[in-house]
């Protein structure tokens, strides 16, 4: 049996030390010389292509300087590495650098507008939440966590949180809707997340309007999943596929994430994606949708009671 490589751990700890490398500002070639190799070694460490020994590991940490916890923490990461399954209470860093680098996208999120679709005020909101908000999703079925907020409008906090939010929405937008360099992007959402809180009336309308804009004009593959078709749907992931590595399915739990470059794994992941775009409405009715929850934003929550909204 082949060794995997390219693993979402060893790609992870390759993204670790080349940030590491570029904090010193040290050069690839300037790295390999201090280590007493060529610069293809440092090179395919960094891509996750080959798995550094950990004295590699450890003399790579020595020349950029990093101690403490962080040193702890990237040589706890290189000694499972070559496991193909992941399961992860960090940062973001390595599901932004497999969306920034990935040929193809599938996203699926029942609750949730999928990030690659999210606004600035909604993805700031879904920031907020995530920061400590209570979550509404039903445990038992592992839902994310999605905040609920109990004011109409967005609290004040939420409107100062201060993050890199809008270029990061508008280059995500930007690689989607790119035909001839972007990702092939297709985004599939249920539709209880048209018809949750996340921010606000005032938030969701600018949210859902978006996405009806991007849906009209045929700028990202939109699909939309009506409500209560299928209990056994409820987890969001993702699948991304890169030209020369190994796909990488990605799913969102609690407090952690998963992600697993298993071809069994990727595989039955795809089988869900193939059943996801069977149950999804066509265009005509999920633009017909899209207006519709959009008229109710329009009336306040207080006044609507339970008419003419579905609790997904």
């Amino acid at each position: 049996m082949a060794t995997p490589y390219a693993t979402p751990r060893a790609r992870a700890l390759g993204l670790e030390l080349r940030a590491a490398r570029e904090r010193r500002r040290l050069g690839v070639r300037e790295l390999a010389r201090l280590l007493g190799m060529t610069p293809g070694f440092v090179t395919n460490w960094e891509r996750g292509l080959r798995l550094p020994k950990p004295e590699d590991v450890g003399a790579v940490l020595a020349h950029c300087r990093v101690i403490g916890d962080d040193r702890r923490r990237i040589v706890e990461m290189a000694r499972g590495a070559r496991e193909q399954d992941w399961i992860d209470s960090g940062g973001e860093e390595a599901y932004l650098e497999w969306e920034r680098t990935a040929e193809a996208v599938f996203g699926w999120e029942p609750e949730v507008v999928p990030r690659l679709l999210q606004t600035s005020a909604y993805a700031k909101a879904v920031q907020c939440g995530s920061l400590g908000a209570v979550a509404s999703a039903a445990a038992s079925r592992a839902s994310p966590v999605l905040p609920v907020p109990a004011s109409p409008e967005l609290p004040e906090s939420l409107e100062s949180l201060e993050s890199p939010l809008e270029p990061l929405v508008e280059s995500r937008l930007a690689r989607c809707e790119a035909p001839e360099s972007g990702p092939r992007c297709v985004q599939v959402l249920g539709e209880a997340a048209l018809r949750g809180r996340i921010g606000g009336p005032g938030v969701m309308a600018e949210q859902v309007r978006y996405l009806a804009a991007l849906l009209s004009e045929g700028r990202v593959d939109l699909r939309v999943v009506p409500a209560g078709s299928r209990p056994d749907l409820a987890r969001g992931f993702t699948i991304f596929d890169f030209a020369d590595l190994p796909s990488i399915v990605h799913e969102r739990l609690l407090r952690e994430s998963a992600s697993s470059s298993s071809p069994a794994r990727v595989a039955k992941y795809r089988e869900v994606a193939e059943t996801l775009l069977a149950l999804a409405m066509p265009k005509a009715a999920a633009q017909t949708l899209l207006t519709s929850v959009i008229r109710e934003l329009s009336v306040p929550w207080g006044r609507m009671g339970g008419e003419g909204r579905g609790e997904g």
